[in-house]
């Protein structure tokens, strides 16, 4: 009489638990990549949202002068995002990914102006600009971030008779890179070179002209 033996070898039980490994960094990659997805989307409309809401309240005026990030709320922008001392002058707006929000029209003719998104994670940096580039007439990525969400302003010089932005001097290696011009659009090199080497976390800025 042969005696049969039941139940799996160590063999086979150390297959099935590699694949059961597998499986499970595969589904936690796959919801981790598919909740990225989901924040940048979400991101990307409410941005959207934002600056029709700005432009539309501004549609008939000549500038962006006295543009504020008070001005925005108050024009409904930003309904999503965590609003806090809401109609002060105090008033601070921070996005999903818990970054500070920042408004301001450009220096000068005020004929262009910004929102910043500060503490973007440099793995959504690629993706936000995609989705970006469609509503904005430049963006500019910012290495690092700033800790004053408006520093932006200081750093930004327009050309009006082009129109173009320009970058002032005094960054060194940390400058802010743009990434789409007013009379360029976004290429895969500019936005690889600006997400590759802003660090782990940046800003985003998204402007908006009516010299266009």
């Amino acid at each position: 009489m042969k005696n049969h033996q039941s139940g799996y070898t160590l063999v086979e039980l150390s297959v099935v638990m590699a694949l059961a490994g597998l499986i499970v960094v595969g589904s936690l990659v796959g919801a981790t990549t598919l909740l990225h997805q989901q924040t940048v989307n979400g991101l990307a409309a409410q941005n959207a949202d934002a600056i029709k809401r700005v432009n539309e309240a501004y549609a008939q005026l000549p500038s962006y002068a006295g543009l504020s990030l008070r001005q925005a709320v108050s024009f409904g922008a930003f309904s999503q995002f965590v609003i806090t001392q809401r109609a002060t002058d105090n008033v601070t707006v921070a996005h999903p990914l818990r970054g500070a929000v920042g408004v301001a029209p450009v220096n000068g003719a005020a004929q262009a102006w910004g929102l910043y998104l500060n503490a973007i994670p440099a793995d959504l940096c690629a993706e936000l600009l995609l989705q970006s580039a469609p509503v904005a007439d430049a963006l500019v990525v910012y290495p690092g971030g700033m800790g004053n969400p408006n520093d932006w302003t200081r750093s930004l010089l327009i050309n009006a008779n082009v129109p173009a932005i320009t970058i002032g001097a005094g960054f060194g290696a940390a400058a802010p890179r743009i990434v789409k011009n007013m009379t360029e659009d976004l290429t895969p090199v500019a936005l690889s070179a600006a997400c590759q080497s802003a660090g782990d976390t940046l800003g985003v800025l998204l402007l908006k002209s009516k010299l266009r």
